[in-house]
This record gives C-alpha cells, structure tokens and sequence, in this order.
C-alpha cells in the first residue's frame, strides 16, 4: 500500500494490511481490492487460512499451491509471531499493546 492507514484503523486492520502490501511488492500476489479488503477486516484468522484465501485471491487453486500456502503462512506467523490472531486480543507486536477499538 503506498499510502499512510488512519490512525482511525484497528491494529489488527492495519497489520494485515501492512502484509498484504508486503505480499504484493516482494511476492507480486497483489490481489484485487475487494479481496484486500475482505481479508483485512476479518477479525480471526490463522495462518493457513489466511494464506489460501491471498492465494485464491490472487486466482490460484490453494490445493494446488503447497509452496505458496506454506511460504505466505510462514510471512504471518513470522510477522504476528503467532499461528492465529484474533481482533478480541491482538497485540500489535511493533506497538506492543493491545488496542481496543
């Protein structure tokens, strides 16, 4: 994304849009908009889960797709630090508090 996010936006909101837009410029999976906004409003997501949806996003089978699966799972757990997130108990790792919106 080349724009600054509200201050207005949940921690959570923002994170995953910090990735997706990482996703995009190192990977190229630069999924349409309304694909980039379902996922980053979702207020539970794990992993695996998020990285079939960018896949499937970006038009590809997620079955088919193992590497991708794995590698784009890999960039959540590394980013979140975690397997799973939740909007109820998110901790913004880089601010290092929970924020309640």
């Amino acid at each position: 994304m080349g724009y600054k996010q509200s201050k207005d936006t949940p921690s959570m909101e923002r994170e995953l849009n910090y990735l997706l837009g990482d996703l995009c410029i190192k990977w190229g999976f630069c999924i349409p908009p309304d694909d980039w906004s379902e996922i980053s409003k979702m207020e539970y997501y794990m992993a695996e889960n998020f990285a079939k949806d960018v896949v499937e996003a970006e038009g590809m089978n997620p079955n088919e797709e193992h590497k991708w699966v794995r590698d784009i799972a890999k960039r959540f757990r590394e980013r979140f630090g975690s397997n799973e997130i939740d909007i109820e108990t998110f901790e913004d790792r880089i601010r290092g508090k929970v924020e309640k919106w």
